[in-house]
């Protein structure tokens, strides 16, 4: 009977653990863009610390400014090779909340705007002594650092804006940590350089290109997208479970419970900003949540 009681104990203590482990994204607001322009269709999302809300809309290689309400305030970009046109954009990156930058992936180069959409300059310039190749995914950090992730060159390439420093890593020469078939760059609180790739991995780099860590994400869904939550992974899924949480305190990954929405959907984009979670839906809804990862 002792015995008995014990093993009811223990299961109930595990059950217990297991219930106070479980990350909970909880629904706070829905923004629906408001567009005269009949079937737009996002793709990427960053948002400023002012609460503009920023979205890449590839059908039209265009960039919306949005407010929290959903109205757009302005729209650039457009199709070309001019100054500040795209050819395929594929990605957008907002540090400070004072500059976005967007990587313009056949025109092989960095467009850099204002928090207005005003065009700033474009990189590389004339006088640049350095090229980029077919740039899929970029991340602006707070120190003025641009990271690029090649796509030809399967590397990454650092720019210091300022200086004009360039150093190029993460390519053939570094072994487990060569990139293969990555999807994304992103950078974390701690400022490491997060890679997400096609075959459910993340590597992570110091700012300056030493490999850190690799991680494996436990699904057969392909990923499709990446989250810094501070230190931790949120990862965007094209099957169920949707979404995967990484907790870097625990050392594993959770399934998150979804509150407060009636039917958890496909997100193909978001981001983690003000301590509030932005995910881009397919229909181009951006649903606002609070995260806690216990």
């Amino acid at each position: 009977m002792k015995t008995m009681k014990s093993l009811f104990t223990l299961l109930c203590f595990v059950l217990l653990l297991n219930v106070s482990s479980r990350s909970q994204i909880q629904f706070l607001r829905r923004i629906s863009p408001i567009s005269n322009q009949p079937s737009t269709e996002f793709s990427s999302i960053a948002v400023s610390q002012f609460g503009d809300i920023y979205l890449l809309e590839k059908k039209r290689a265009e960039i919306y400014r949005l407010n929290e309400d959903g109205t757009i305030l302005n729209v650039n970009g457009g199709f070309g090779w001019g100054e500040g046109q795209f050819d395929t954009p594929m990605d957008i990156s907002m540090a400070s909340g004072l500059d976005l930058i967007v990587a313009d992936y056949n025109n092989h180069r960095i467009v850099r705007f204002d928090r207005n959409l005003n065009y700033i300059t474009t990189y590389p310039n004339l006088n640049s002594d350095f090229q980029i190749f077919f740039p899929r995914s970029v991340i602006l950090s707070n120190l003025g650092e641009i990271f690029i992730l090649d796509d030809e060159n399967s590397e990454i390439t650092r720019l210091n804006a300022q200086q004009g420093d360039v150093t190029v890593f993460a390519g053939i020469e570094y072994g487990n940590y060569a990139l293969t078939d990555s999807r994304l760059i992103r950078l974390s609180p701690a400022g490491l350089v997060t890679v997400l790739e096609n075959h459910n991995r993340i590597l992570q780099f110091d700012r300056f290109g030493s490999p850190l860590s690799i991680f494996k994400i436990p699904s057969k869904s392909a990923p499709i997208g990446l989250i810094l939550i501070d230190e931790d992974f949120l990862i965007l899924l094209e099957e169920e479970p949707f979404l995967m949480i990484y907790s870097k305190n625990l050392e594993k990954w959770m399934t998150p419970v979804v509150v407060g929405l009636e039917k958890e959907l496909l997100f193909i984009a978001g981001t983690y900003t003000g301590q509030q979670l932005y995910l881009l839906e397919q229909s181009g809804d951006i649903i606002v949540c609070s995260v806690e990862i216990k």
